[in-house]
Formats: C-alpha cells, sequence, structure tokens
C-alpha cells in the first residue's frame, strides 16, 4: 500500500494557488504554483497532521478566537466555549449563541476560514494568491450562497476563488497521477464520522473530447472503529473487514479498475486484510487524506497555466450545465451568435455581463443548446413597459447567470443612452429551466 506525498518547503513563486478541503469535521491546505507539485501544509510536526479541526472557541469572558485543535484544547481544559460543525450551522442558519453574545454562522465559518488561510503565513503570502480553490462534498445552492456570503465577509475578490466538488477535486488529482494509474476506472472510497462516500470514475472514450463521470454511493454504516490494542478485537477487525470487502467485491468485481484510493484515518490500522489483498489483485492501491484539497490545487493551476495533463478529456459531474446559451446579435452589419454560458462549466461558474446596443425587439431570445446538440430552443425574455425609442438608441446592461445546475437567471438593466436619453431606471428579471 502506498501512501500520498506529503512535504512542505519554502521559495514558491507569487502565482500561489490554495486548495482547501473544508467539511463539518476538519479543513486542510495545500498550496503550489504552476510548474510544482502541490504541497500540504503540515499542522502539527511531531504528528505529521495535515488536518485542522473544524472548530472554533472564544475564551471566557475575553474576546479571543482559538481555531482547530488548540480550541479544542482550551474548550477541554473549560477556559473557552466551543463552536463545532462549523459548515452544518452555517448552512442551517439562525443565530449562534456564545456567552451572552449571537453571532452569524456565516460570520463563524468565514472566521475559520481566515484562520485556516493565516496558516500559510510562513511559507505563502495568502494576500499574493492567484486563486482560492475550495473543495467540497455537495456544492448544491445553499453551500455555493453560504461559502460565496463568507468570502464577501472576507474581502476576498470573488473572481480570485473558485469552489468545486469533491468529484471534481479527484478527477483533477486523478489525471495529474501517471496514465498508467487511470487507463481504466478509479474508485476514491471516503471514510468519515458519518458514514464512507464512494466515487466510481468511470471514461468514455468514444466521444471528442473523452469524458470521466463519476456514480456517486454512500455508506452509511460503514465508520471509523477505535482499536485499542486490547484482547478480543480480532473479532471486530473481522467484521469491518468483511463489511468493506462485500462493498468492494460489488463495486469492481466486474470491472477493469486501474486503482483505488482510500481516504481518512478510518483505513489506517491492520484490520485491512482480505479487502486489501482483493484490491491489489491487479489494481494498485494507495491511502491518504490530501487527496481532496490536492485536487483542488491542480484545478487551479490548470485555470492558470493550462499543463497539457488534461488535454481530450472533461469531467461531466452532476454539477455541470447540460446546454449552451447564447444569442444572436449583429457585428459589423452583420448577424452573428454570441456565446453566453457554455455547457460543461460547473452552474455555480457560470455568469455573464454585457451591454448591448437595442433596439428592444421584444422578446429577447435566448437560444439554448442542449449538449447533445437535440432538441435546440429559444427561451423568450420579456421586457414590459421598456421606453419608447429610435431603433438602436437604447443602451442595455445584460446579466446572466446559473441559480442551480437547470436554472438561468436574466436580469436586463436600461441604461438610456448618452446625453439623448436619460436611464429609466427600469430593471427586469427573469428565470427559465434548461
Amino acid at each position: 500500500m502506498e501512501a500520498f506525498k506529503n512535504t512542505t518547503g519554502r521559495g514558491i513563486k507569487d502565482r500561489v494557488v490554495i486548495g482547501m478541503d473544508l467539511n463539518d469535521e476538519f479543513a486542510q491546505i495545500s498550496y503550489a504554483s504552476p510548474g510544482m507539485e502541490p504541497k500540504t501544509l503540515v499542522i502539527d510536526a511531531d504528528e505529521d497532521s495535515m488536518r485542522i479541526p473544524a472548530v472554533l472557541a472564544r475564551l471566557y469572558g475575553e474576546n479571543v478566537w482559538l481555531s482547530g485543535a488548540e480550541a479544542r484544547v482550551r474548550a477541554e481544559a473549560n477556559e473557552a466555549f466551543l463552536i463545532d460543525h462549523l459548515v452544518s450551522k452555517a448552512l442551517g442558519g439562525g443565530r449562534v449563541e456564545v456567552e451572552t453574545s449571537d453571532y452569524d454562522p456565516c460570520d463563524l465559518l468565514a472566521l475559520f476560514i481566515k484562520k485556516c488561510l493565516g496558516r500559510l503565513t510562513p511559507v505563502a503570502a495568502v494576500e499574493k494568491a492567484a486563486l482560492i480553490v475550495i473543495s467540497v462534498e455537495d456544492p448544491d445552492e445553499r453551500m455555493i450562497e453560504v461559502l460565496t456570503q463568507a468570502i464577501k465577509t472576507l474581502r476576498i475578490r470573488q473572481e480570485k476563488v473558485f469552489f468545486l466538488s469533491h468529484a471534481e477535486s479527484a478527477f483533477h488529482y486523478i489525471l495529474h497521477q501517471p496514465r498508467e494509474l487511470w487507463s481504466h476506472d478509479v474508485c476514491v472510497f471516503d471514510m468519515k464520522e458519518r458514514g464512507t462516500g464512494l466515487w466510481s470514475f468511470h471514461q468514455n472514450i468514444r466521444t471528442s473530447p473523452a469524458v470521466m463521470m463519476a456514480e456517486e454511493k454512500s455508506y452509511p454504516d460503514l465508520k471509523p472503529v477505535k482499536f485499542y490494542g486490547k484482547p478480543g478485537e480480532s473479532g471486530k477487525k473481522n467484521k469491518l473487514d468483511t463489511e468493506f470487502y462485500n462493498i468492494l467485491y460489488t463495486n469492481i468485481e466486474d470491472r477493469m479498475v486501474s486503482s483505488v484510493y482510500l481516504l481518512g484515518d478510518g483505513f489506517a490500522g491492520d484490520w485491512l486484510k482480505d479487502s486489501l489483498k482483493y484490491i491489489c489483485r491487479g489494481r494498485r492501491a494507495f491511502t491518504g487524506n490530501n487527496l481532496f484539497s490536492k485536487g483542488a490545487c491542480y484545478s487551479g493551476m490548470e485555470k492558470l497555466e493550462e499543463s497539457g495533463l488534461e488535454k481530450g478529456i472533461v469531467f461531466l459531474g452532476k454539477d455541470k450545465i447540460r446546454a449552451n446559451l447564447g444569442m444572436k446579435v449583429m457585428r459589423e452589419g452583420r448577424e452573428s451568435y454570441m456565446a453566453l454560458l457554455d455547457a460543461g462549466r460547473n452552474w455555480y461558474d457560470c455568469s455573464k455581463e454585457c451591454d448591448l446596443i437595442s433596439d428592444y425587439v421584444n422578446p429577447i431570445n435566448i437560444i439554448v443548446t442542449p449538449i447533445d446538440g437535440k432538441g435546440v430552443r429559444e427561451e423568450q425574455v420579456y421586457l414590459p413597459g421598456a421606453p419608447v425609442r429610435p431603433a438602436r438608441a437604447t443602451r442595455i446592461h445584460f446579466e446572466i447567470r446559473m441559480l442551480s445546475v437547470n436554472r438561468v437567471q436574466v436580469v436586463v438593466r436600461d441604461m438610456g443612452f448618452g446625453e439623448f436619453y436619460a436611464p429609466s431606471g427600469m430593471v427586469w428579471e427573469s428565470e427559465f429551466r434548461i
């Protein structure tokens, strides 16, 4: 069994990319510059720990906040008030009561993220970061709303921050490994306190570009078990080994699988006997904890400077929009197609703004072209009550963005036309589904 590389270093370039894995249990940070391998921040050199417990604590009677392991230690010593499950609390909304004060849980999550990024100061200046990529298990509408609010609270420029699912982080990590490790299917198991998740990656090489997809499964009963070296624990180990063996057999017996990744401390120890033997029959097995943060780093580096390692293959996950959106415009007297949003991108990264000279042809037609090219249609955006002006004497500000993987929002603002026509202040908002 092989372990993920784990090194730290200094002297990286200013164009640093930061990858953060964030969940209810812990955060983890990797960093790199184009052309360099990502390095994962070691939090405790004595324990070789790369995970920051996702908790905050405020010292009793003082406005002093701590994070991570230090927060837990001070809380256990009855010196501070502990706040855990920061992501869940932010998603749930409401307020968090700490002694006699109430706090917005999104602000608390932002504070935790700030303290995590601050740990990079000895090796990389966060303010000089070119990109920050935050990887979460499921970036649904509410998660994106919470993360966006946290980033605004931290006053980090939104264009420097990207969000990514764990599945897509794993995709980027996989493609930056030797080709023989992903020549066939790849399985990634992630064991946490609330159960084990599985991503099964499969390639379709008959398309151009080739497509990699991930099937997701959940095994809530397969959880980490603590072994204390006491007599009689062999039965517990055998039971866990058998349970995992059965899951492995169900998922990979009839498939060509090149490699299997086992994430989480639950896979440590000597209980993986029959399971490990089964995995290693013609496959490679890896254990570790930093795949998602490194994958986020690789994603950010590809945005800055394409390496060529991901050329010719795209990831088609559940967060990718399945249609191209565009509109017909006049350019230099000729009608042409203007692309607005591209299929295959994550919905939360899809938005476009532009100014157009309009003759107020009502409605505005948005062309929706599904990714398979079938069922092309036009969605109509009406502008009721639009000011009556001569043709091509109105400037409009046009905004389009995805609200979810299949919900589109369009906002049109009347900007008038220079000194000839003052803006009316009218704004039209509409939504449609793709």
